[in-house]
């Protein structure tokens, strides 16, 4: 990862402590909230039952997947509501794709050598992808925890106050010495099912333009293809003002996705106060006359109001259901 890839993070997570995206790492995870558990069952409870597995919803993404600014409101929740489902929400603000692709283990992050202590105490460790710091854990954890490394099951917390990574095993047990390059296996690559549902709602914090576009179409298909389900959906961005050609992009995500693609950013301008009840005001006119999503949809230049997140949701659930994924 280049310097300006750490200033652009630096800055995207700047962006997100300013609005609202700071909270504790259980939470930051999503799945708590989100997860149905009314609707959840383990395999064996359904080979019981005589019932066909049915598929999880699997939400990749960012703050906008996170949910800053939906007090609550997730699109992920949504979809949980609508469809009865069990649904991650794997959003962490201010990420960039490569880093979702860290987390998701599509790129692998790697050890250098340490050794795991007996006791449950966190011990200090270097991680790299690709030679780099793949500036991970700054504001969530989502899919990454609980992790293995070298066959021990334990946490990975990052620490603001000296800037180190820490690996705490969940259990005690044996010291052991882990060689340099071992690989961390993030708890959500474990999950990986070919049958699940699968969301991806990234790029906002790589600010595409309509040229380097290619680079985020090709890291979301090889996503895709490590992920292995054919029932995907890829949402188009939405801000202007932080991706001044956003609609050159989005022209570009939906030929390279074709029918996965959902051009969420069409409809909130030429739906999304309607769907919202929401009157527009002169300022609201004036952001559809600018090709922006209007004031009263986003709390900020990117993220949006509980309304935005509600409309997200439904439309993906929609989609889902035309598709035939449900």
């Amino acid at each position: 990862m280049s310097s300006l890839y750490k200033k652009l993070t630096v800055c995207c997570l700047m962006l997100c402590m300013l609005t609202g995206c700071v909270g504790s790492r259980q939470a930051m995870s999503g799945q708590a909230d989100v997860v149905d558990e009314t609707t959840e069952r383990t395999d064996t409870e359904r080979a019981d039952t005589g019932k066909e597995k049915e598929p999880d919803i699997v939400c990749w993404g960012d703050s906008l997947t996170y949910g800053t600014g939906g007090e609550g409101v997730t699109y992920p929740s949504v979809l949980a509501d609508e469809t009865g489902l069990t649904v991650y929400n794997y959003g962490v603000c201010g990420e960039k794709a490569d880093q979702i692709a860290v987390r998701m283990g599509l790129y692998p992050m790697t050890t250098g050598a340490f050794t795991i202590p007996a006791e449950r105490e966190p011990v200090a460790l270097s991680l790299l992808c690709d030679g780099e710091d793949p500036i991970m854990l700054r504001l969530g954890d989502a899919g990454m925890n609980p992790c293995d490394i070298a066959g021990v099951k334990g946490e990975l917390s990052y620490s603001e106050e000296d800037g180190n990574y820490y690996f705490t095993r969940q259990t005690k047990g044996d010291a052991v010495t882990v060689s340099d390059g071992a690989v961390v296996t993030m708890d959500a690559a474990g999950k990986i099912d070919p049958d699940d549902i699968v969301v991806l709602f990234i790029g906002s914090n790589d600010r595409p333009t309509a040229e380097d576009a290619e680079t985020l179409i090709a890291t979301e298909k090889e996503m895709i293809r490590y992920l292995g389900s054919s029932k995907y959906i890829v949402v188009g961005l939405t801000s202007k003002e932080m991706i001044p050609e956003v609609a050159a992009v989005n022209e570009k995500l939906a030929a390279a996705f074709g029918t996965h693609f959902l051009d969420i950013r069409s409809y909130l301008l030429e739906h999304g106060l309607e769907e919202a009840g929401i009157a527009p005001t002169d300022q609201d006119l004036m952001d559809l006359a600018d090709g922006e999503i209007p004031s009263s949809l986003r709390v900020d230049i990117v993220h949006g109001t509980p309304d935005f997140y509600r409309i997200l949701g439904e439309q993906l659930y929609e989609k889902m259901r035309s598709d035939g994924y449900l």
